[in-house]
């Protein structure tokens, strides 16, 4: 190779170990979980910088990657006398790599907020601003929700329950809290958005009070129907894991190992015994079946489904905080299940979701070497012959697009996999005749 070539190279291959230098440091700044597959990832990443990168930057690289070793976790948190040690095989599970107890589900038999301080319920799959691909959660509005704006004074105001007898295996600390709780190795809730701890759970953790981000890894039995915390007027997101489900729609699971539950997410209401089900129910917007939502679109050579720009590690994306602009979405609304919806994570440098003038083709239909042109535009949603502001329950949503065009997208399925697309911000469709210098690859 010449010497440009060789410089090049090696300035590529002090960016990618940078990369992941960076990746390592902010896991343990933020004090994020990481599962043993995860650090085996990890671990082979740096093991292919071995006899290239100086051999103290890579030592000083690996000791870092040992503090954040699962193993090392469980040995300390189950650390017993010397005489008794391996004694007791330790198992790690999906949400709880640090240990955990039993595989199999649970019913559910307390609702995760007292049901007369709840004002309704949106499926998972609801695609809005950053959440471009369809979200794996629901979410449970409390009464009095006004929209986005939420309650931030009287943050006592409304109890959230533990569902069923349990661990809290992880809770993570930002403007308001993440729960994970363990009914086994291999089944899961997760609630996100709690804004207060009980007192129970806070006695368990060592969170400080002047640190804006923290993320602890406890054991905290809970009982059904124990409040674990607190939250004011507005919303919180549930969803349900369960390990023995793998959902069917995604083309490459491999492409979400970033968030490892995703491919595992289920149906809330499946696992609610009654009446509590049939109660949830009648808060829920979503009448179509699957009444819980779904997040799982993708078919092998159609362009329905998730992709993601090509290099950009699937869902993950590039490692930042805005890693969902590399995400793109063709599927369909979560509320009108007939409307189709194209969610772009960078359009015109932000995320946004769009209805499709005529809603056609349907992209389950639009297979490899189609070109397909959607004209971009906005919608509403209507109970009836009015217009739904969004805030109370309703029923029979029906989503109409208008006629403010925002722009246009075209697709071409290169393969069952790869797909090449352009977004043309501002334009009709009849301004666009083709692909330009500016279309992106995605992949799935």
């Amino acid at each position: 190779p010449s010497q440009q070539e060789i410089n090049v190279n090696s300035e590529e291959l002090k960016y990618q170990f940078s990369l992941l230098e960076g990746e390592i440091d902010k896991l343990i700044a933020d004090g994020n979980m990481i599962g043993p597959d995860h650090y085996q990832r990890l671990n082979e990443r740096l093991k292919s910088f071995e006899d290239k990168i100086a051999q103290n930057k890579i030592n000083e690289l690996r000791q870092k990657l040992d503090s954040l070793n699962p193993k090392k976790f469980i040995a300390e948190r189950h650390a017993e006398p010397e005489a008794q040690q391996n004694t007791q095989k330790i198992t790690t599970g999906l949400l709880s790599p640090r240990g955990c107890e039993g595989t199999g589900s649970v019913m559910l038999g307390t609702s995760p907020i007292d049901l007369e301080d709840l004002q309704k319920i949106l499926p998972m799959g609801v695609m809005s601003s950053v959440h471009i691909t369809p979200t794996d959660h629901q979410y449970f509005h409390t009464i009095g929700y006004f929209g986005p704006s939420e309650d931030t004074e009287n943050l006592d105001r409304f109890k959230i329950y533990a569902p069923a007898d349990g661990y809290i295996v992880d809770i993570e600390k930002g403007t308001d809290h993440r729960i994970v709780i363990e009914y086994s190795c291999t089944f899961y809730t997760i609630f996100i958005h709690v804004d207060r701890l009980s007192e129970n759970i806070l006695s368990n953790v060592n969170f400080k009070k002047d640190t804006s981000r923290e993320h602890a890894w406890p054991r905290i039995p809970v009982k059904e129907g124990e409040v674990i915390g607190t939250i004011g007027i507005g919303k919180f997101d549930f969803s349900v894991v369960d390990e023995n489900v793998t959902l069917k729609g995604f083309a490459k699971p491999e492409s979400y190992q970033s968030e490892p539950w995703k491919i595992h997410t289920v149906d809330t209401f499946y696992y609610f015994k009654e009446p509590v089900r049939s109660k949830l129910l009648e808060k829920n917007i979503r009448k179509a079946a699957p009444q819980g939502g779904k997040i799982d679109y993708d078919i092998d050579g159609k362009l329905v489904g998730n992709w993601f720009l090509q290099n950009t590690d699937g869902y993950k994306g590039l490692g930042n905080d805005n890693y969902w602009t590399s995400h793109l979405s063709i599927v369909y609304d979560a509320l009108d299940p007939e409307h189709i919806l194209v969610s772009i994570g960078d359009f015109g440098g932000r995320g946004n979701q769009f209805g499709v003038t005529g809603n056609a083709p349907n992209p389950k239909d639009v297979g490899v070497g189609t070109l397909v042109k959607y004209e971009l535009v906005i919608y509403d949603y209507y109970a009836g012959n009015e217009k739904w502001s969004g805030i109370p329950y309703a029923e029979k949503l029906q989503a109409r697009n208008t006629n403010e065009v925002r722009g246009t997208s075209l697709f071409e399925l290169l393969d069952s996999r790869n797909l090449k697309a352009e977004f043309f911000v501002g334009k009709k469709a009849s301004e666009v005749s083709g692909f330009t210098g500016n279309a992106k690859f995605y992949e799935r």
